[in-house]
Formats: C-alpha cells, structure tokens, sequence
C-alpha cells in the first residue's frame, strides 16, 4: 500500500485516538480497528490505513512522521522519544498540545486582523469619497475667482480622475504589513525552525518535556540529545536552536555533574516556562497587527488626504485673503 502524507489537522486526530489506545495497553493497531466503526469517516478511512500499515510492519514514527515537513520530523522524533522512555502516550500528547495551541492562536489571529482590514478599508472609502467629491469644487471656486490655477493642482486632479486605482493602490499599500506579519509569521528559515517566535518557544518546551521524560527513563544521554533536538522538527545537527538552559542539562548530564532527578526537574521547569512564553507570545501578536496597520494608513491614505485635500484648501483659502469687497 502506498503511503499516505497526513495533514497535520489528520496527525493530530489520530494522535488524540491513538493516547488513549496506549494508556490502556491496548495494541494500537488493533484498538484503530476496533474504534474504526465509531470514527467519523474520513476519519474511519485514515485510522484503517495506519492500522494496516502497523500490521505490515512499519512503524508508528514513519507513519505519522514519514515526510520531510518540520512538523512530521518532530513527530518522528516524537515517537522515538517516546518509545525510548516508556511514554509515548505522554509524548504524543505534548506533541499534539503544540499544534492545538498552534491552529488556536491562528484562529485568534485572523479574528484579529478584522479590525484591521476594516480600518483599511473604511478610511480609504472615506477618503475617496472627499476627494471625489472636493476637487472638482475646488477648481470651480478657483475658477470663479480668477485665480491661476497651480500647475500642482493637476496631479491632484489626476488623483481624482484614477480615483479607483488610487484607492486599490492605497488599500493594498496599507495592508501590506499585515500580509508581510502574516508571511513572516508562517515562515521557516533554511534550517526548517519557524519564525514566529511563539511557536518557537512551544517546541522548546515541548524538547524540555521530552527530555525530562527521557531522564527519567534513562535514556543514554548521546541518544536523548539527538531526539531533543529532532523533536524542534528542524534539520539534523542543528543543536542551536535548542533552549541554552536545557542544552546546558544535558551537557552537564553527560558529563555527569548533574544528578537525574534534578536534571528531570529543572527540565520541567523549564517545560513550564517555555510554555507560559509561548502564550504570552501568541496573544501579544495581534497588537502589533493593530500598531502596523494604524502606521500605514496614517502614511499612505493620511498623505493622500494632506496633498490632495487638505493643501488645495489652504491654497483656496489663501487666495480668497486676497479678494477685496466692492462697495
């Protein structure tokens, strides 16, 4: 049988079925076919494909994390953690934790860009709509009268001639920090270690948890280095991007300065910082969206307003100073 890519959504849904299977000792394979009646159908279909991959022989790691994505890596090692300490069930559970906060936050993130792009779009249309119906009085009362008309004035009407295209233009340009917070928010650097730094922090937490259960396990120290720092889903050999304070344990583990329990301990401090990190992390996001978006339309769509609005009404009034009243 052919593999099959699961989507992270699918990983975490077989994940929150399998935590049981294993905390009951129940074989999984078999408990995916026992359960497989009771499951949605999609669902139903993705629970019979592992179940009969298991019986083939492969393993649960390379299923559930056989491709090449970060996520998948750091499922993969995931497993393996879990397997080498006995508690898989734990492991997947802190794996499946992450990218549950992970999609919330998303889902808080878009609600949050609808003040935004509200923002964008109702001081665009009220701009517009003062310069659609402002600049062709302006000239008429300029005309009336008789003062010269700047040579200025004409990319202001050429503003109020291409007013759809300015308001596009000036739309796009203020929203244009969103797109790039949004971008920049979901991207990986060439190591495959995301950029948003709330999602970093969950992962760290995530290997700090991994790593005290690995401790207590006593997993050789050589072997829980590599599946801590696999379990970042970034690409091998990258030890970097591990917390310094949980590389720091385990090099002192190895070096046999530190005793376990301790080191179990401060790694789950650690564990519980990360993750308190992480939440502060997500919701400080949505402020700076508000913060980048106001600067925008303050720029571009408050710029526009000054040179096409505002100035020809100085100069207007400028010039009426100069009309004197005939007795």
């Amino acid at each position: 049988m052919s593999d099959v890519e699961l989507t992270e959504s699918q990983k975490i849904d077989l994940c929150s079925h399998i935590i049981p299977l294993i905390r009951s000792g129940l074989p999984i394979d078999n408990g995916l076919k026992a359960m497989a009646s009771e499951l949605p159908k999609r669902l139903a279909r993705l629970s019979t494909d592992v179940q009969t991959r298991l019986q083939n022989g492969e393993s649960l790691g390379k299923i559930l994390g056989g491709d090449r994505r970060p996520e998948s890596r750091s499922l993969s090692a995931t497993v393996a953690a879990g397997d080498a300490s006995q508690k898989l069930a734990l492991a997947l559970e802190s794996w499946a934790a992450i990218h549950t906060a992970r999609a919330q936050a998303k889902k808080r993130f878009r609600y949050k860009l609808v003040y935004p792009v509200l923002l964008i779009l109702i001081t665009t249309f009220a701009v517009g709509c003062a310069i659609h119906s402002l600049v062709p009085q302006y000239r008429s009362n300029l005309a009336s009268i008789h003062t010269t008309i700047p040579d200025w004035f004409q990319y202001v009407e050429f503003v109020h001639q291409n007013l759809i295209v300015w308001g596009i233009l000036a739309a796009l340009l203020s929203i244009t920090p969103v797109l790039y917070f949004v971008w920049r928010r979901g991207a990986l650097d060439a190591q495959g270690w995301p950029r948003d730094p709330a999602y970093r922090s969950r992962l760290q937490a995530h290997a700090s948890k991994l790593a005290e259960t690995m401790i207590l396990g006593q997993v050789p120290t050589g072997v829980m280095k590599e599946l801590v720092v696999g379990s970042l889903g970034v690409l091998p050999g990258n030890r970097g991007n591990l917390d310094p304070a949980s590389q720091s344990i385990l090099d002192l583990l190895e070096q046999g300065k530190l005793d376990a329990i301790q080191g179990a301990e401060m790694q789950a401090d650690i564990s519980r910082y990360l993750t308190e990190r992480s939440e502060l992390q997500f919701e400080s996001q949505g402020r700076w969206i508000v913060y980048s978006v106001s600067i925008a339309v303050a720029c571009v769509v408050g710029l526009s307003y000054v040179l096409v609005i505002y100035l020809p009404w100085v100069y207007l009034l400028n010039e009426l100073k100069h009309i004197r009243t005939i007795h």
